[in-house]
């Protein structure tokens, strides 16, 4: 038996698909064209006529039972609670290659498809004689193989795909018991009772919902002079060729996610560690050195107890002025200026800016919340709004007129948010926009611009009896409008990230 193309309906020709349109293709053109016939938006004289001719051929299609039954007979849809043993039905034949099947089920195969940065889920679904679902199961691991694993997220999502493919995929219960209910009626009504009692007997697993047993109940009693107790044979139980080869690639995952780390981690060529000890090395007179620590203290002679000068940041450029009557100290100007000493495994040679990237990538932390407040200083009871209207995420700080910080907060990229716990007082606004936010170095990593904004906002105190308007809240625009007045003016990132 093979599965009518026929539409008389015409069901898929309201939605503009030809049949046999996957349940995804009704739904997105439904959704499509629930737009255009609606009567609040067509004015035509027929556009209610349109209107429920679209929604009762949706009603069928979406319906995994009804549409099957419509696909096969090309008729009317029986019914749930039509009668049991109606003439004329017609068993519900495989979607796939619409031969007659007495055990079809209803199944959902899994697919991952991944664009590098993020990853889309999938499904190949029918209703399946076995041959077609194991080809469809194949179908849908060689997908999620070939394509899964290009992003993070498909990292996670493409094996949980497969090890649900692996174990026959996902056959929802109240659409396979229906199916199965029509299938005893249907082969019922061709006098076909061992068959029809056998599939009544399958139904009863899947069956949870009570209208759905008392069908069931139904079916066994309409077959209840069927003696010989002897089942259909079972065919959808794991294994065979099919299972071994979707099973054998799973097998060598681990090895392939170890082979992977290996390549993304390079345990033969890691880079010098900034973050712990470094061997001391002599030093020269008027060599550039940078810091390996956070706070190095200055100090104002070559002791350990020595008053100290200043602090100075990771990675801070120095140079070497002086040597000391002992190789663990050595004498430094500072780039503001300052002449002290510090200790010789403090300070390391090389490219700077190369260890100070890789610490800042090591050390990024967990991505941070919208509006996250990410330092605070002072609190107060004013609030300011915040509009990123840009394409990147951006990092706002208010600043004292003499360059404190009293309080930093994260804005994601096209989000508009309110911050609260400012205090009085009259502020600077800096921000920086970019990628990949490192909680360590207080940077972006990638793509990192600064700007500062040409004018301060200042916040006073209102008595606890004056009323308060939101329209009075300041705003700032990290993206202003060409025409916008206050435009922001470009700010170096290291001054941006430097916090006096």
């Amino acid at each position: 038996m093979t599965t009518l193309t026929r539409d008389p309906k015409g069901y898929y020709a309201t939605l503009g698909l030809r049949p046999g349109a996957d349940l995804s293709a009704i739904k997105s053109a439904y959704r499509s064209r629930v737009k255009t016939v609606h009567p609040d938006r067509n004015a035509s004289s027929r556009a209610r006529e349109e209107f429920q001719r679209l929604m009762d051929a949706y009603a069928v299609l979406r319906d995994v039972v009804r549409r099957a039954e419509y696909d096969t007979t090309g008729q009317e849809c029986m019914d749930d609670d039509e009668e049991l043993a109606e003439p004329g039905s017609i068993p519900i034949s495989c979607s796939c290659c619409g031969s007659l099947t007495a055990q079809p089920r209803y199944v959902v195969y899994h697919t991952v498809r991944s664009f590098l940065v993020w990853a889309k889920t999938g499904r190949l679904e029918g209703i399946f004689c076995r041959a077609c679902a194991d080809r469809t199961a194949v179908r849908a691991s060689i997908i999620t193989w070939l394509w899964g694993w290009w992003s993070l997220p498909g990292l996670l999502l493409a094996p949980l795909a497969l090890l649900r493919n692996l174990f026959g995929g996902s056959k929802p219960k109240r659409e396979n018991g229906r199916i199965l209910i029509r299938q005893g009626r249907a082969f019922l009504a061709r006098g076909e009772m061992e068959i029809a009692r056998s599939l009544a007997l399958q139904a009863a697993r899947f069956a949870r919902q009570p209208d759905d047993r008392a069908r069931v109940e139904d079916l066994m009693h309409a077959t209840r002079s069927v003696t010989d107790t002897r089942r259909l044979k079972g065919r959808w139980s794991l294994g065979g060729g099919v299972f071994l080869a979707q099973v054998l690639p799973l097998l060598a995952l681990p090895l392939t996610a170890a082979v992977f780390a290996l390549i993304a981690t390079k345990p033969w060529d890691q880079p010098v560690s900034t973050s712990g000890n470094i061997a001391m090395r002599p030093v020269n007179v008027g060599e550039i050195r940078h810091v390996a620590i956070e706070g190095l203290k200055i100090r104002m002679a070559p002791i350990a107890g020595a008053p100290v000068l200043t602090l100075l940041d990771r990675f801070t450029t120095v140079e070497v002025t002086g040597d000391t009557d002992t190789p663990e100290w050595v004498r430094i100007r500072t780039p503001s200026g300052v002449d002290g000493y510090v200790e010789t495994r403090s300070l390391y040679a090389g490219s700077g800016a190369r260890f100070k990237s890789q610490w800042c990538a090591e050390n990024r932390g967990g991505p941070p919340g919208t509006g996250e407040v990410l330092s605070r200083r002072v609190s107060g009871d004013h609030r300011l709004l915040v509009h990123n209207e840009g394409r990147r995420d951006g990092v706002v700080k208010l600043k004292t007129l003499t360059g404190h910080t009293v309080a930093s907060f994260y804005v994601p990229a096209t989000y508009h948010i309110g911050v609260g716990g400012i205090p009085e007082g009259t502020y600077r606004i800096e921000f920086a926009t970019g990628a990949k936010y490192s909680r360590g170095c207080g940077v972006f990593l990638d793509e990192m611009q600064a700007m500062v904004l040409p004018v301060t906002l200042t916040f006073k105190y209102v008595a606890p009896g004056s009323a308060r308007s939101m329209t009075s809240i300041a705003e700032i625009s990290l993206s202003p409008a060409p025409g916008d007045p206050v435009q922001p003016l470009a700010l170096s990132t290291e001054r941006f990230a430097t916090d006096d």
